[in-house]
């Protein structure tokens, strides 16, 4: 990779540099969630380091500190939120030290002194009041051009359906189902998630609709549901992560994680709200235990304490 990018265009070599050199402490390649997480999370801290007039190669610990204090507004106490920002940074500035584009890491004395929760990580999620601004976003159909009415219908998926950003890449026109009195997805089995069919919130009807008839007169040589060009190419998943970004800035909202796996945490919670049990939730969301559920109920539990 040309270390010019680094600088030029730095999400673009991160993205880059996740998919083709970086690897987990056991040295495997990361997962494709992990990965949009990880570009979702260094977006982030560039935008926070374009602000303040820094980049990848001058920041110091003292806008790594400001950062997490601007970070703190977002985050709930006990999460891992911090320290797993940390351990990114850390993990880039070494990578840019062996590029010779950083003389030091910045992050390595930070990342000593802090420790991992003892607790469960609590979800990260919209509260029920921005759930439904952001639903507000999906609901539109008058949007300015075709790329804005799939980027819309992308978050609208997300939001009411809760598929992940791995499922979505992979559904195929067929998948969507918008005939039937309650349109549906087919989401196919991938990796630990299970095969299902998910009603589809109906929020998210209308612009789901309005793009599948739009998505059925693209001629193209795939049926990718969901296609970066004219010629058919899939999604990337960083661009889904940007997808989501803009949705929550129309809404005027911001998060820790403001990546897809924000939006299903907030789906399987609103289900939750809405009455249904754990175990419809996780089949719902393809999970084949109730741990993540789980800890998205602690969430309602919580919350009623602090209102009673």
């Amino acid at each position: 990779m040309c270390t010019d990018e680094w600088l030029s265009d730095p999400e673009t070599a991160y993205s880059q540099w996740q998919r083709a050199e970086a690897t987990c402490a056991d040295r495997r390649a990361f997962a494709d969630q992990s990965i949009v997480q990880h570009c979702s999370m260094f977006s982030r801290f560039n935008d926070y380091l374009a602000t303040r007039g820094q980049c990848v190669a001058t920041f110091g610990a003292d806008h790594i500190d400001a950062f997490f204090g601007e970070l703190a507004r977002d985050c709930q106490p006990g999460t891992t939120t911090r320290y797993r920002y940390l351990k990114l940074i850390d993990r880039l500035a070494r990578h840019l030290v062996a590029l010779e584009l950083r003389k030091e890491n910045p992050a390595a004395d930070l990342l000593a002194r802090e420790n991992w929760p003892e607790d469960e990580p609590t979800p990260i999620y919209l509260s029920e009041e921005d759930d439904k601004r952001l639903q507000a976003v999906c609901r539109t159909t008058t949007c300015a051009s075709a790329k804005a009415l799939r980027n819309t219908a992308i978050v609208a998926l997300f939001l009411g359906c809760g598929v992940t950003a791995a499922e979505l890449s992979l559904l195929r026109v067929a998948d969507l189902d918008m005939e039937g009195k309650r349109p549906s997805v087919l989401v196919e089995k991938h990796g630990p998630r299970l095969a299902r069919r998910v009603p589809i919130d109906s929020f998210a009807t209308d612009v789901l609709r309005a793009y599948y008839e739009a998505r059925k007169a693209i001629v193209c040589t795939t049926d990718w549901l969901f296609v970066a060009t004219a010629a058919g190419k899939p999604m990337k998943p960083d661009t889904l992560v940007k997808c989501v970004r803009t949705a929550l800035e129309a809404a005027g909202l911001s998060a820790a994680d403001e990546s897809p796996r924000l939006l299903r945490n907030t789906y399987g919670r609103r289900h939750l709200v809405a009455g249904k049990t754990n175990e419809q939730v996780s089949n719902l969301l393809g999970l084949s235990s109730h741990r993540t559920v789980t800890r998205l109920r602690f969430t309602l539990d919580a919350a009623a304490c602090v209102e009673g």
